[in-house]
């Protein structure tokens, strides 16, 4: 099965390749969507999705079935791609930040980035344009994930500060489409850390194989 991923927002070139070849001690592959976001257009909701679809038929030309795993703001424009497409078989969501926040949830993330604690987050990046674009994403994601029935596991860390975990939780016990792991660590992106990748990668290879 192909795979194309939606990365991060904040996952550079280095990052990328350090998790393709993760995915190959694995047997398996990926095609990643983009590079940098900053191309994409910011305002209209079905723009987006006419150049988010253009991308993938670019990445997937001979139209195969696909998998499609994210991480963090790849998880808005990997559920938006996903609302109208019946080439994707399977969802791997890693880190999504979509739905809302409880206000408890909203307090530890204004601390985490008040005190500059060292978690590193979207927040820190510099690309402005990107992270307009994460947030205006967000609430289309929480939308659409509400309404579409795509196979999906949704993988977070257990400390991480950033994840709406009450609303995913609630979300994998309302919809039966919805699988949720829980991974023992405070990374945003689990793939990079030595403790937790092994895990997430047994999750992933279950899911799109």
């Amino acid at each position: 099965m192909y795979n194309l991923y939606f990365k991060g927002l904040s996952t550079n070139n280095a990052e990328l390749n350090q998790i393709r070849e993760l995915f190959k001690t694995y047997n398996l592959d990926f095609t990643a969507l983009y590079d940098d976001y900053g191309t994409l257009p910011l305002l209209l909701k079905h723009k987006l999705k006419m150049v988010l679809d253009d991308r993938i038929n670019k990445r997937n030309p001979m139209g195969q079935n696909f998998n499609l795993i994210c991480h963090s703001m790849g998880c808005n424009l990997g559920v938006i791609a996903a609302e109208h497409s019946k080439k994707i078989k399977s969802m791997v969501l890693i880190s999504p930040e979509f739905g809302e926040y409880s206000d408890e949830e909203k307090i530890i993330m204004e601390n985490v980035n008040k005190n500059n604690s060292g978690v590193r987050t979207k927040l820190d990046v510099s690309k402005v344009k990107s992270f307009i674009l994460f947030k205006k994403t967000q609430p289309i994601a929480s939308a659409i994930i509400e309404r579409i029935n795509v196979p999906t596991l949704i993988i977070y860390s257990k400390d991480d500060p950033f994840i709406p975990k009450d609303y995913l939780n609630d979300l994998a016990d309302r919809k039966d489409n919805i699988e949720l792991s829980i991974i023992d660590t405070n990374e945003h992106n689990s793939l990079l850390n030595e403790d937790s990748k092994s895990s997430v990668m047994r999750l992933i290879k279950k899911q799109i194989c």
